[in-house]
């Protein structure tokens, strides 16, 4: 479905991304971990060209091209198959959660108001915020405002939707709601990646696990296997330590 090669991503004489490779597929439910300062976010947004990355090519939809010169158009043409979920929510404090949820279905994709909040609805019933479509962010949880920005990533019917850490910015008693969600869309196989520090919904939500250091992936293997690993001491060490802390 979506595969990037040699990626590499500097920021001055930083080298934040040093060649990655990753293949998802359709259903896929990729979950990205590491330490911070790994590459993680930097990764998503390169996929999303919310950064432009230095090298590096990308397969999507059969179509192959390289994502250091790749035209306006044609990443607008990617974008409107994706979708971004960002840690701080990014939605408008003067617009209600349904407007936060249809501006986009208005702007970029021409669709006439009434057909828009038909979608925008849909999708704050399916996040369970079908009582809030008039609160304004100021107005909702931190949960809440998470799950209108998941509601406004699902309205555009997304491919592949882009989570970056989706929880981190979170009081903990807020976190499940959003991880719920999260979890009932993977239980309908929308292909999702995942970047997390949540061990315990890493591993019960995703069929695959990414573990990133210093910018690089140091495996790539199925859920079940990175968490019973019993050979890379750095990964058993990683994992120890982030259950230790209760994350």
């Amino acid at each position: 479905m979506i595969e990037v090669k040699g990626i590499r991503k500097r920021f001055g004489n930083l080298e934040v991304l040093k060649g990655i490779d990753l293949k998802i597929n359709k259903g896929d439910v990729v979950a990205i971990l590491g330490p911070s300062g790994s590459g993680k976010t930097t990764l998503l947004r390169c996929m999303n060209f919310l950064e432009k990355c230095d090298e590096g090519q990308m397969i999507f939809d059969d179509e192959e091209f390289a994502m250091a010169s790749v035209s306006n158009k044609k990443i607008h043409e990617i974008r409107n198959k994706t979708a971004f979920v960002f840690q701080s929510f990014n939605l408008f404090a003067n617009k209600t959660a349904l407007e936060n949820v249809t501006l986009g279905l208005k702007v970029a994709k021409k669709i006439n108001k009434a057909e828009a909040d038909e979608i925008g609805k849909k999708m704050l019933d399916k996040v369970g915020l079908e009582d809030k479509y008039n609160a304004y962010p100021s107005q909702l949880s931190g949960g809440q405002q998470q799950r209108v920005a998941i509601a406004r990533a699902l309205a555009g019917n997304p491919e592949i939707i882009y989570f970056d850490e989706p929880t981190s910015a979170l009081d903990p008693e807020l976190i499940g709601e959003v991880l719920r969600v999260i979890k009932e869309l993977a239980d309908e196989q929308m292909t999702m990646l995942v970047v997390t520090h949540e061990m315990n919904f890493a591993r019960h939500i995703s069929n695959r696990v990414v573990f990133m250091e210093n910018g690089s992936i140091l495996e790539n293997c199925e859920t079940d296997k990175f968490f019973n690993n019993r050979t890379n001491e750095r990964i058993r060490s990683f994992i120890a330590n982030i259950m230790q802390k209760g994350e």
